[in-house]
């Protein structure tokens, strides 16, 4: 039983400190999703801890930033592997890849 009991911790343990980051690269743009952890990194930015972070099933959306002279966002599609940016001016989609760690 002793046995048992160790076994499982050693399991949960090692399945606690796996890192379940999913790396995207986006026609140059790295993603980084993590569903565990709710995090959401685009080059370097982590939109998972801004206001305006959102993600499901199928999609994540986080916010650069939000003001009166205008916002810029970013989306990904997990279901077809899409990235969107979006400010003001531009709108900038691309297909992902996953990278392979």
């Amino acid at each position: 039983m002793r046995v048992t009991i160790s076994a499982f911790m050693l399991l949960l343990a090692v399945s606690c400190s796996q890192n379940n980051d999913t790396i995207y690269d986006c026609d140059g743009v790295e993603v980084v999703i993590n569903d565990m952890k709710r995090k959401f990194v685009v080059s370097g930015v982590d939109l998972g801890q801004k206001d305006g972070f959102f993600m499901n099933q199928s999609t994540v959306f986080g916010k650069f930033y939000d003001s009166s002279t205008g916002t810029a966002s970013a989306s990904f599609n997990k279901i077809n592997n899409e990235f969107e940016f979006k400010d003001s001016d531009n709108l900038y989609t691309a297909k992902c890849e996953k990278v392979e760690k």
